[in-house]
């Protein structure tokens, strides 16, 4: 989302100032009624070590428990009045931008991976995939991406990455991966219509194709784009590492890798070391809109032709993927 790593970074730096009070957390959280609930008993036990447990009323004291329970704080940052946490929490509640299934490190997030994604429905534009298509037909790129907006995980672009796939076992098994390496983050999927040229060398297509009169076949599945915000860039390393090391096909009948790993995974995220630049086209009409990327040297070719006898407007921004990636762009298939 929109300066949100620079909003955090202010409200933690003036934590002293106007860090959010815990009572002011109740009430913003709109937790009053709960924390009323709470009795004396249930309060000790919660708060078990707090030093002023003795000398605050109870009503704050309650307000205190509640956040402990909900693991948002501990009685040791409390002792410290080290509300960090708690400002942090609040802000991310009120940020109603975005839009998110939950953390790696939730005991649900399979389940809500999976419900995600058997509930998908494929997006379909008329306008976008006529032009889109016939662009693909023309050579103008190798393929495109169509989404509906309301999908969109808005999370920070400079703590997140996308990684694109088709089989949700996949995606559970690569969540599952980076829990057991204990990298955290928030986790959204993104359903996406795709269409890209395939590769001979991949074999036989295992999706649902056309083939264009140049004898070029055209797959059209159903994907999505799985969508990570991590804490810290060092964990955004781990996982383009993870990627390499367990998630991208080297040869035809490797072990070692999670299920159904392509050749050529799919990560595109802010400048990284070793990542190479494309041109990020957006093209959008109503709630959906196409996601096509070029090499530098195409975009104006494919800009061209799509506002050609069209109002269509186009987004264009520097994004950096993976290297494998870079290469089927470049028409190399490992």
């Amino acid at each position: 989302m929109k300066n949100k790593i620079l909003l955090t970074l202010i409200l933690l730096n003036l934590t002293a100032f106007s860090a959010t009070e815990p009572s002011s957390a109740i009430e913003k959280l709109k937790l009053q009624e709960l924390a009323k609930t709470y009795p004396k008993e249930k309060i000790e036990k919660s708060l078990k070590g707090y030093k002023n447990i003795k000398t605050e009323s109870s009503e704050d004291l309650s307000h205190k428990a509640v956040l402990v329970d909900l693991n948002i704080t501990s009685v040791e940052m409390l002792n410290q009045k080290n509300y960090s946490t708690i400002t942090e929490y609040v802000f991310d509640f009120l940020d109603n931008n975005e839009n998110s299934l939950g953390n790696i490190f939730d005991k649900n997030i399979f389940e809500k991976v999976l419900v995600k994604w058997n509930n998908v429905v494929p997006a379909k534009d008329d306008l976008l995939l006529e032009k889109l298509n016939v662009a693909l037909a023309n050579g103008l790129m190798t393929g495109y991406n169509l989404k509906n907006i309301n999908n969109y995980a808005n999370f920070d672009k400079n703590l997140s990455v996308s990684y694109g796939h088709n089989d949700v076992t996949h995606a559970i098994q690569l969540i599952a991966l980076l829990k057991g390496e204990g990298i955290d983050a928030k986790v959204q999927l993104e359903p996406k219509t795709s269409a890209f040229l395939h590769n001979p060398n991949w074999g036989a297509p295992n999706y649902t194709h056309i083939i264009l009169e140049d004898g070029k076949i055209v797959v059209t599945p159903t994907e999505y784009d799985l969508k990570f915000q991590f804490s810290n860039n060092n964990d955004k390393i781990k996982f383009t590492k993870l990627i390499d090391l367990y998630a991208k096909k080297d040869s035809k009948d490797q072990e070692g890798l999670i299920y159904k790993s392509w050749w050529q995974p799919f990560i595109q995220t802010d400048k990284i070391e070793g990542y190479q630049m494309l041109i990020s086209h957006l093209v959008k009409n109503g709630d959906f809109e196409a996601n096509v990327l070029t090499l530098p040297k195409n975009s104006k070719a494919f800009i061209d032709f799509m506002k050609k006898g069209s109002d269509l407007k186009i987004i264009t921004q520097e994004i950096w993927v993976n290297p494998a990636f870079y290469r089927f762009m470049d028409g190399d298939y490992k």
